[in-house]
């Protein structure tokens, strides 16, 4: 079957018409050998789960989270490195790579089942050498935690978790400020991990005191944020406090957060 949607723009119009007509009437497409065509660079993922809500738009629409796809997307172009943590299967490590041949990304990923995918999309791609993958979780503090995998199904609910369920496996937990060198300098610091964002941006405050991490984006899960006993408003009073401007990507707070180094 031809994939019509990918023929429509703008994209938000494609995005629109996926949530309202093709989400609710159509399963997961049929796809190239090569796997998933990207939107926004020219290259293919081959490794997604077909029962995964973002993967499936992903299949369908060649990108998912648009405004925030858009914004890495420009900056990559840019150059520099990635820190992608919650990398999943590896979408904005591989773009992220795929826009500048002189880039870098590190993907952190501690889920066993997503890093088999994360490092099958990575050995498919010509500049497979550009991105580091990682399975360790990045937090606060060093050490190892409980993480949930989350249900089969779906690839981007795991997480680390408080109340540990019978599924749940121990994963080793570290700070970024003790992987990363002394002297890189980070683009775009990318977090997704449902809920521990702010614990990963504690691991990080020296990296961030001292500006070495131009933009930083990430998400408030608030239910996750609960049964983890991290405050709704963590994440922006700990990156206002290390002198980072704070932004939201749709305009409201609920969203994606943005923030710049206030020196930059």
């Amino acid at each position: 079957m031809v994939n019509l949607l990918r023929l429509v723009y703008p994209l938000g119009l494609r995005q629109s018409l996926y949530a309202r007509v093709v989400s609710k009437r159509f399963g997961f497409p049929s796809l190239a050998s090569s796997g998933a065509k990207l939107q926004f660079a020219p290259i293919s993922l081959p490794a997604l789960l077909s029962t995964d809500w973002s993967h499936r738009q992903i299949a369908w629409m060649g990108f998912y989270e648009l405004c925030l796809t858009r914004s890495v997307a420009n900056l990559a172009r840019n150059g520099g490195v990635l820190v992608d943590v919650g990398a999943n299967i590896g979408y904005f490590s591989c773009l992220w790579a795929g826009l500048n041949s002189g880039n870098i990304a590190y993907a952190f990923e501690p889920s066993a089942r997503n890093f088999s995918m994360l490092e099958r999309n990575i050995r498919a791609q010509p500049f497979r050498d550009s991105i580091r993958a990682s399975s360790t979780a990045l937090g606060r503090e060093t050490g190892e935690l409980h993480f949930d995998p989350g249900p089969a199904e779906q690839s981007g609910w795991g997480g680390l978790a408080g109340t540990p369920s019978a599924d749940a496996v121990r994963v080793k937990v570290e700070r970024l400020d003790n992987i990363m060198r002394t002297t890189e300098q980070i683009a775009v610091l990318k977090i997704d991990t449902e809920g521990a964002d702010a614990w990963v941006l504690e691991g990080a405050a020296c990296l961030l005191r001292n500006k070495r991490v131009r933009h930083v984006f990430c998400e408030r899960n608030v239910t996750r944020m609960k049964a983890l006993g991290i405050p709704d408003d963590a994440i922006e009073q700990f990156l206002n406090r290390v002198g980072y401007k704070v932004t939201y990507i749709d305009g409201s707070k609920r969203g994606e957060i943005h923030a710049v180094a206030k020196s930059y």
